[in-house]
């Protein structure tokens, strides 16, 4: 265990407390166009799914095991 309960280590738990936070301060600006939340909160995800990736590889580093 890597100390978080969503298994990411200190230093990615601060990139994801950091998505987070983004996000929360983003929400919070004055709207310039109807997408750009949509698309803003789209970035987060996609790197939110990166760090997930990691913990998958950390625990999995010969790959995905699947039942044969």
């Amino acid at each position: 265990m890597n100390g978080r309960p969503d298994g990411l280590t200190p230093e990615e738990g601060a990139v994801m407390d950091a998505l987070v936070e983004a996000a929360n301060l983003f929400s919070k600006l004055p709207r310039q166009h109807p997408m750009e939340m949509d698309e803003f909160v789209e970035g987060i995800h996609r790197c939110q799914d990166l760090l997930a990736v990691r913990v998958c590889r950390a625990n999995f580093p010969e790959g995905w095991p699947i039942k044969t």
